[in-house]
């Protein structure tokens, strides 16, 4: 820089020409550093794995009164039939598919939250080798804050029926948007753009996966994959990974993610639209399985499923081999952090638990039921012919 000069000219300093064998041996030692990222690296901060899996999770205990579904959620010490590590070292998380259920009971299922919060800062990894499908099945991997909808939803995987593309939302109080204008930072295809949860029936702002591979049976038979959602100050970004395509860096045993090197996420918000800090605060990880209700229930004629004119309650939920192949298999989730990335940049990202006791008797409502109250509304949007989609908007997410 120039120095200032007393008089207040600035004077420009004389120096010697550099020869040109130090600028050769200058550009070779820059050409031969490799130049730090702008944001910190990744570090482990949390993994849900092998025998362990289940420590640190509540069970919800309730029936499904989030999202109208025909479930009673179990409890922790009635889940072993649900919740259970299989001779893979897998986490298994499914609905019951053996019970005979008579009407009007509800069937079995598993609703798991951690109890653990992430904030901004944060990378979750979800490693499925399967995910539930089936007619009136609706699952989802996700996210919440404590206070919903003050603090936030993400939701990461959700379908439902025999759909074959998975769909990304976020679910937010008024004031959080996305649009096609920003298109062209994801891939995915934008099917909703308000992320108000008083808008569109709680549609939530929503991207379509345009790969068939990313739920249901091809997700299956392709040995599944792996979801990573980036919670940063600077935008809330997901990627999905078929099996034969999962970065080296998002390998079981990689300690150092690097989303910069994956390429364009799937699904993206924030930017000037959806500010993260003012709408978002640390998210539990929840994992869940409900049937029918406010969303399946609506269209499983357009989903994929037998055209019925009965309910989907008595056309499905009673069959207990409608649900073989509801089920998770995960093999691990992990969260990483990144203080570069954090609301408060000088500030780490750290897990906080707020956890009450996991509920044990299942007789009584939880302590919170907050996120995923959907309601009735309508179904907008129209289905691919041959793909059984709903590409044009699925309200009630």
């Amino acid at each position: 820089m120039p120095a200032n000069h007393p008089s207040g000219r600035t004077q420009r300093h004389r120096t010697s020409p550099i020869a040109p064998s130090t600028l050769a041996a200058f550009a070779a030692l820059l050409a031969s550093a490799r130049l730090p990222r702008a944001d910190a690296a990744y570090t482990p901060l949390k993994t849900y794995s092998g025998s362990s899996f289940f420590d640190g999770w509540d069970f919800y205990g309730h029936y499904d009164n989030l999202t109208n579904g025909d479930i009673d959620f179990v409890n922790r010490t009635d889940s072993s039939d649900l919740a259970y590590i299989n001779s893979a070292g897998n986490a298994i998380i499914k609905m019951d598919n053996t019970s005979t259920v008579l009407y009007p009971n509800k069937r079995r299922s598993v609703r798991v939250q951690s109890q653990d919060t992430y904030p901004i800062g944060s990378l979750w990894v979800f490693d499925f080798v399967h995910v539930p499908y089936g007619c009136s099945v609706w699952p989802a991997a996700w996210s919440q804050a404590t206070v919903w909808p003050e603090g936030g939803e993400i939701d990461t995987f959700e379908g439902v029926n025999l759909v074959q593309n998975n769909q990304y939302a976020l679910h937010t109080t008024s004031g959080c948007t996305n649009s096609n204008s920003s298109s062209s930072n994801f891939t995915g295809t934008l099917t909703y753009g308000n992320c108000d949860t008083s808008a569109n029936s709680n549609s939530g702002c929503t991207i379509l996966d345009p790969r068939t591979s990313s739920y249901g049976a091809a997700f299956a038979s392709n040995g599944g994959g792996v979801y990573a959602t980036e919670f940063s100050k600077n935008g809330i970004s997901i990627w999905f990974f078929p099996r034969a395509n999962v970065p080296s860096d998002l390998s079981s045993n990689s300690s150092a993610p690097d989303p910069t090197g994956w390429g364009e996420p799937v699904a993206r918000y924030g930017g000037s639209s959806c500010d993260v800090p003012t709408f978002f605060a640390p998210q539990h990880l929840v994992i869940d399985i409900t049937a029918c209700g406010d969303w399946a229930g609506h269209v499983t004629n357009t989903t994929g499923c037998p055209l019925t004119t009965d309910l989907c309650y008595t056309s499905f939920v009673l069959n207990s081999s409608n649900y073989n192949t509801a089920y998770f298999e995960i093999p691990s989730i992990r969260v990483y952090s990144n203080a570069d990335l954090a609301a408060n940049s000088s500030a780490s990202a750290t897990a906080t638990n707020t956890s009450t006791s996991a509920s044990t008797s299942g007789s009584s409502a939880p302590k919170s039921a907050a996120g995923r109250m959907r309601v009735g509304g309508s179904l907008l949007g129209a289905v691919v012919a041959g793909m059984g989609v709903l590409v044009g908007g699925w309200a009630l997410l």
